[in-house]
C-alpha cells in the first residue's frame, strides 16, 4: 500500500558496534546482543555468523594472544573457523565503516530497531547528527503521508460511481494513513527526547564538556 520496503536491523552493524565498545568472543557477544537488542529477535548463533562475515570483510580481526578457555574444544568445520574462545577487535576499516553507518540517513519507513541501535552506540559528538537523522526521517514520512492523502482524494473522485469499491478503498488507505501518522508522532517524540536529554547531559557536566548544538 503506502509503505515502502525496509530491512530490519542488520546483525553485522549491531555486532560490530558491540566489538568496538568492548572486544569479546562469540559467546560473550551473543549474550550482549540479546541483552541490548532483544526486540530485534535475532536467531540463535547470530553473533557467531556475524563475526565470520565481519572477519571476512576485514572489519574485525582476532586478537593474536587470545586463546580458548581451558578444556574448550578447538574450532572445526571450515579452515577459516576460529577457536570458540577467540576474542575479536575492530580493525581501522571496521571503525571507519561503523562511523559511516552510524551517521548515515535512516531507511524510509524508519526501522525502530535500526534507529535505536544508532542511538545506543552514538557518543556525545554524534548527537547533533542523530537528531538530524530523525528529522530527515520525519520529513520523509511526512512526504509519504501527503502523497497518500492525495491518492485518497483521487480515489474518492475516480470511484464515485461505485460506492462499495470507494468505501473499501477508503478503509484500506485510511489504515495506511494511520500507520504513517504513528511513525511521524514516534519520530517527533524521539527527536524531542534526544534534544532535551542532550541539553540535560551538557548542563550536568558544565561548559567544558558541553555538547554541540542540536
Amino acid at each position: 500500500m503506502g509503505r515502502t520496503t525496509s530491512q530490519p536491523l542488520s546483525a553485522g552493524e549491531a555486532v560490530l558496534g558491540l566489538v568496538i565498545e568492548s572486544p569479546g568472543n562469540s559467546y560473550q557477544l551473543e549474550r550482549r546482543l540479546e541483552g541490548r537488542f532483544g526486540s530485534a529477535q535475532f536467531g540463535h548463533a547470530t553473533a557467531y555468523h556475524a563475526l565470520k562475515r565481519l572477519t571476512k570483510q576485514g572489519l574485525i580481526r582476532p586478537i593474536e594472544d587470545s586463546t580458548p578457555p581451558a578444556g574448550s574444544p578447538a574450532g572445526a568445520g571450515t579452515e577459516a573457523a576460529e577457536p570458540p574462545g577467540t576474542t575479536y577487535e575492530a580493525t581501522p576499516e571496521g571503525l571507519a565503516y561503523f562511523k559511516h553507518w552510524l551517521r548515515a540517513s535512516s531507511a524510509t519507513p524508519p526501522v525502530r530497531e535500526e534507529l535505536q541501535a544508532k542511538i545506543a552506540f552514538c557518543g556525545p559528538e554524534d548527537l547533533p547528527r542523530m537528531v538530524e537523522i530523525v528529522r530527515e526521517a520525519e520529513r520523509a514520512c511526512s512526504a509519504q503521508l501527503e502523497d497518500l492523502n492525495e491518492r485518497m482524494r483521487r480515489q474518492r473522485r475516480l470511484e464515485a460511481d461505485d460506492p462499495w469499491r470507494r468505501l473499501m478503498g477508503m478503509i484500506v488507505t485510511a489504515g495506511d494513513v494511520a500507520w504513517w501518522d504513528s511513525r511521524i508522532k514516534w519520530l517527533q517524540a524521539l527527536r524531542q527526547y534526544l534534544q532535551s536529554e542532550g541539553q540535560r547531559y551538557a548542563a550536568e557536566r558544565g561548559p567544558a564538556s558541553s555538547l554541540p548544538r542540536v
